[in-house]
């Protein structure tokens, strides 16, 4: 009889605590970067965080001297008071570019509401100055959460 009771148990034990259930992907795809009319791609990577909620660091691109590495952090909001934002995801990005000596990170945020799909799309502009001379590296990529 306890055996029997324990084999019905098993698929609900499984599904609630196993290894598989409760893991996010960010999938950032479409990646490139516009340096002086040339276009740099980078491969599509996905980020594979332990558990629903966590943070995960990645390399976006890298080619000729231009490096983007990014870090990705996801999170639900509670609030009580609204049924709306209590089911919110919160996507926060730290994009760090380095193009030859000249380094900036910037930091983009993404929430997603209820039932909204959750992809977005992403473009930055890194502007380097050197005296008279304006560098613009431009960075754009497409981010979803699985």
């Amino acid at each position: 009889m306890k055996e029997q009771a324990l084999f019905l148990l098993l698929p609900l034990i499984v599904a609630l605590g196993g290894p598989a259930s409760a893991q996010t992907r960010i999938t950032f795809s479409n990646v490139m970067a516009v340096d002086h009319g040339d276009t740099l791609r980078g491969a599509d990577v996905t980020v594979q965080l332990n558990r629903a909620e966590g943070s995960q660091q990645a390399i976006l691109l890298q080619g000729g001297d231009i490096s983007v590495k990014i870090g990705a952090k996801v999170s639900t909001q509670n609030v009580q008071r609204s049924s709306l934002k209590d089911s919110a995801v919160n996507l926060v990005m730290d994009i760090a570019l380095k193009a030859g000596k000249d380094k900036d990170s910037k930091q983009v945020q993404k929430i997603f509401y209820m039932d909204q799909e959750r992809t977005t799309k992403v473009t930055q502009r890194y502007n380097f100055k050197h005296g008279i001379d304006m560098r613009t590296v431009t960075l754009l990529f497409n981010a979803t959460i699985e």
